[in-house]
């Protein structure tokens, strides 16, 4: 009897096992090359980054805490985008659903950034950098929307409508002050895409994919 209950046990565990949709790097080769050159925009973009900030923000304003400009209005209307950490670090074989969130925060937070930076340009002195630097988050977005193929996530994301945001440009202080806070948020951003890349690239190479 206890060696026909094994026996029922045994078939039930890998009839279980094998229902579950699996994202297998393997059977997917691409899956690795697309965290890979990602991970390489990341890098990028992160060293785009101060050259941008020289560009448009005086070194008064950029050695200035952030906090110091709490009072401006204008700082409500620069939308933070969805925080990475609390999803992309738990992601193990016991909560591998977690993967097509983290991924969509990636998406949803690139997307907010282009759009900030679309507002943006039109208000800096060096228009170009805005365009540089939009194109590298473009094709972050791109690769992004990549790696969610597989797990079943929609590429799709609501595009950022910066109007609250472009009315409070009207000075150029508030320009420049706006720009710091901005690329401070998008190299903030940036920098836990990159550990939270680097913990996808160390997951075990075949996972449940669905949520």
């Amino acid at each position: 009897m206890n060696a026909l209950k094994s026996l029922v046990l045994l078939c039930s565990l890998t009839s279980l096992v094998g229902s579950a949709p699996i994202l297998d790097k393997s059977a997917d080769p691409e899956f690795k090359g697309r965290i890979e050159r990602a991970r390489s925009l990341v890098d990028k973009i992160l060293g785009h980054i101060p050259v941008v900030h020289r560009s448009w923000v005086s070194t008064e304003v950029r050695t200035t805490s952030p906090l110091q400009y709490q009072s401006l209005g204008l700082v409500r209307d620069i939308p933070n985008a969805p925080e990475l950490g609390s999803v992309c670090k738990p992601i193990d074989q016991d909560n591998h659903s977690l993967l097509g969130v983290c991924l969509g925060r990636m998406t949803a937070g690139l997307q907010l950034y282009h759009g900030v930076l679309g507002v943006l340009a039109p208000k800096v002195t060096f228009a170009d950098k805005a365009t540089e630097l939009q194109a590298d988050l473009r094709d972050l977005l791109a690769q992004v929307n990549k790696m969610k193929q597989p797990v079943g996530q929609s590429a799709s994301v609501a595009p950022y409508e910066g109007s609250a945001l472009a009315t409070g440009l009207q000075g150029a202080f508030e320009v420049e002050v706006a720009s710091h806070l901005i690329l401070l948020q998008i190299r903030d951003f940036t920098q836990d895409l990159k550990r939270s890349l680097r913990h996808i690239a160390d997951l075990p190479s075949t996972l449940t994919s669905r949520a």
